[in-house]
């Protein structure tokens, strides 16, 4: 199934080669949970803010076809 991968922020040095503006697609496999994707992705893998449609995932979550997942990094301020 196709999902789609946003980065954002200092994330999108980790696009693809090819990749227009901010995201690209991704062929996964049917029953894909979140956190299994994410060591999967170019990005580091900590301090990473994920969100899937828009909202944060719930534990556990399988993503559908045509799901955007959008990875951005952790802003600290004070």
């Amino acid at each position: 199934m196709r999902i789609q991968i946003k980065l954002l922020a200092t994330y999108r040095q980790y696009l693809p080669p090819g990749s227009t503006g901010s995201s690209y697609e991704m062929e996964v496999p049917a029953d894909t949970r979140v956190e299994a994707l994410l060591p999967q992705l170019p990005t580091p893998s900590d301090g990473s803010v994920v969100l899937v449609n828009g909202r944060g995932p719930q534990p556990g979550q399988t993503l559908q076809e045509g799901d955007v997942v959008c990875l951005f990094p952790a802003i600290a301020g004070g």
